[in-house]
């Protein structure tokens, strides 16, 4: 009888779109502690282009060949030794950094996050990494109070969508800063756009935001801290300008040392960098409740996530080639099934 074999998304080798195959690998095994789930999801983040082009603090170690896939919804078809209060067939979400984009993996039971029956996998994937970021920004990171006025860079992007829709339900005024294709939407999302080919974000609120979030790092997040008013607080969750400027790890790492050795600056604005993994690993708890509570809003349809398109494994690499160019609207997802 021949083995099971489990369809994935592998880089073989750090660099282009051209570098990801489709290979069949033996299914894996639930060791003890741990579940074994048939995905039902995987979305495809901006996040994984910087891990596919060696750009990622978090992976820069890793070897090729490994296996993309940073956060998974599944079905559990088979429990390890020493797992309980899960059973087969339960609904189960993860953010596992890589490795989810496969037909079959294995997760940490006590890493699991419940998935409601009633919502649509797919949808329920793209919370996992950019609403789960734009949540803990908002509530843990940046303490939000209703009234407050808030500036998100790269409103467009999933999380920078996440963040204007989860702002609005705070009741906080939000800006979103993007280019000009994107203002319908972002009206849509009940925020005030910032054209950024016309407008100088700088001079758009007199007097300054409260909190601005930048997951651009042009000039160094110079000008961003210029949109602050006195005592703001500006949260920086990446360096896309870098990444697109052709920037190395170096430079990257550089920009992220500046913040935290800033941390605090004249007329007493303030920095903070956010990483959603280091927040998961100082308190796993939080992203296991903020998830759930997601899943919940979802469930009651309070949000509403934006998928741009379901792929198949064939398609992935030129879901990467989509996000490296820019533009595109939602999140792409993989549905193995």
């Amino acid at each position: 009888m021949a083995k099971a074999l489990n369809r994935v998304a592998q880089l073989t080798e750090y660099g282009g779109p051209e570098n990801i195959r489709i290979v069949n690998l033996p299914k894996p095994t639930a060791e003890a502690g741990e579940v074994r789930v048939r995905v039902l999801a995987s979305s495809i983040n901006y996040t994984e282009t910087l891990i596919r082009r060696h750009l990622y603090p978090q992976t820069a170690a890793y070897k090729a060949p490994f296996i993309l896939g940073y956060d998974v919804v599944g079905e559990i078809d088979q429990l390890g030794p020493r797992v309980s209060g899960f059973k087969i067939g339960d609904r189960v979400a993860d953010m596992t950094v890589t490795g989810s984009d496969a037909t079959y993996r294995t997760l940490k039971a006590k890493d699991l996050t419940r998935v409601p029956r009633e919502v649509d996998p797919a949808e329920a994937a793209t919370l996992i990494l950019s609403w789960t970021t734009a949540y803990q920004l908002l509530h843990r990171a940046a303490k939000v109070r209703r009234g407050q006025r808030i500036l998100v860079h790269g409103a467009g992007g999933a999380v920078g969508q996440a963040l204007l829709s989860l702002a609005k339900l705070a009741g906080v005024e939000a800006w979103g800063g993007a280019h000009a294709r994107h203002g319908p939407a972002i009206r849509d999302l009940g925020a005030h756009p910032i054209d950024y080919d016309r407008e100088d974000f700088t001079r758009v609120l007199p007097g300054g935001f409260d909190v601005v979030f930048d997951g651009i790092g042009e000039d160094g997040y110079r000008r961003s801290l210029a949109a602050l008013k006195p005592g703001g607080l500006l949260v920086a969750i990446g360096y896309s300008a870098g990444a697109q400027a052709g920037q190395g790890m170096v430079r990257a790492l550089a920009n992220i040392a500046r913040l935290y050795l800033w941390g605090w600056m004249p007329r007493g604005k303030h920095t903070r960098f956010f990483s959603i993994n280091v927040m998961r690993a100082r308190h796993p708890d939080w992203f296991k409740h903020d998830l759930a509570y997601l899943f919940e809003l979802l469930k009651q349809g309070s949000i509403r996530p934006s998928i741009a398109e379901r792929i198949s494994f064939d398609e992935v690499a030129d879901a990467h080639r989509r996000l490296d160019a820019g533009g595109v609207e939602g999140k792409i997802v993989l549905c193995p099934v």
